[in-house]
């Protein structure tokens, strides 16, 4: 078992990295006066042992995109209510990244702020999301649009959900870990063009994947864990692309795949912007090794996909906030107009 800690905005966050992590999670779960788990309604069948493991008052809720509602956060309200949580009890969760997100968010509101714990059961929410303390839900189709810095005291990612899932289920996770690699490592994003699908698959690397990919986010959010200094702008490389992606598609795109298919795009435009040499190619393949569906976007109508892209909260004074890939492992933050945007989108239809 690894554990990492780290002191983020003045208080202490661990996360936990290895197999079978029931005992530390009823450990931390004792100094509470009582204790909810949120439960993915999907785990339920496969993963009964281990639900049952864990030592907690469980209510099951519908995982996913859909999930990250108002109507999904007044039922959680209702539930804290009803069974009397108090601040000194603790709100845990056990699922994917939109089920951490909404019950994260509904934690740090909640009678002004609930012990907060994370179980994240997907290598995307594992190495992504329940990393930095960002959690909101969605509003009028646009991702993320309501939420609060809110960190856990503690995250415990078992391997063990990872490895009885199937590898196609890393996908998602692989993209963002590929993304950390190429703003920030160089030797890992290598470590990514040597493997695959099928080789990543086992505890092995993915203890190894886990760890390195939380320890990049833990620095650059340790920095920057507000957002007010753009350090933090570097987690959302193939984001500003890949969040209009999914909205642009009504979510029919998974998050994985639309940020690998940003990181393609957006590294492309970096490229034409002259902040970087040509790298989309290269990532392109990377991302192709792990079975990642690319998109033609050819079938997608520019103006529509910009369109979502002016709701991005990294827009100031009518420019976005984009990440720049300099090259392999490295990044900053450029100002791009729409303008600019929409030809570069199109050139790059053109080219493909």
């Amino acid at each position: 078992m690894e554990v990492l800690e780290r002191t983020i905005n003045g208080s202490s966050t661990k996360i936990y990295i290895g197999s079978g992590l029931a005992g530390e999670i009823n450990k931390y779960m004792e100094k509470y006066g009582g204790n909810i788990t949120f439960v993915s309604s999907a785990l339920r069948k496969r993963y009964s042992t281990k639900i049952k493991a864990i030592s907690s008052t469980k209510s099951f809720m519908m995982d996913g995109e859909r999930a990250k509602s108002t109507a999904s956060l007044n039922t959680v309200f209702r539930k804290l209510i009803s069974r009397s949580v108090e601040r000194d009890s603790s709100i845990s969760y056990m699922g994917g990244g939109t089920l951490g997100d909404l019950i994260s968010y509904a934690a740090s509101v909640y009678k002004r702020g609930v012990n907060l714990l994370g179980i994240p059961t997907t290598l995307l929410a594992q190495i992504d999301s329940s990393i930095g303390g960002k959690n909101a839900i969605n509003f009028m189709n646009i991702k993320n649009a309501i939420g609060t810095f809110y960190n856990p005291e503690a995250t415990f990612n078992d391997t063990d959900f990872l490895l009885n899932s199937g590898p196609e289920m890393l996908r998602d996770g692989i993209a963002e870990a590929i993304k950390m690699a190429l703003i920030k490592d160089a030797h890992l994003f290598n470590y990514f063009k040597d493997n695959d699908l099928k080789s990543i698959y086992c505890a092995k690397s993915l203890e190894y994947v886990i760890k390195r990919s939380a320890e990049i986010k833990l620095d650059v959010v340790s920095e920057d864990f507000f957002d007010s200094k753009k350090i933090r702008y570097l987690l959302n490389f193939g984001h500003s692309i890949g969040h209009a992606l999914e909205s642009y598609s009504d979510n029919a795109i998974s998050h994985g795949t639309a940020v690998a298919n940003g990181m393609i795009l957006e590294s492309y435009i970096a490229y034409k912007a002259g902040y970087s040499a040509s790298l989309h190619e290269e990532i392109r393949d990377a991302i192709s090794r792990y079975n990642i569906p690319l998109i033609n976007f050819k079938d997608i109508k520019t103006d529509k996909l910009i369109g979502y892209m002016q709701n991005d909260k990294k827009v100031e004074h009518g420019k976005l906030n984009m990440v720049m890939l300099a090259g392999n492992g490295s990044a900053s933050i450029g100002e791009i107009e729409f303008q600019q945007l929409r030809r570069y989108i199109n050139l790059y239809r053109d080219h493909i």
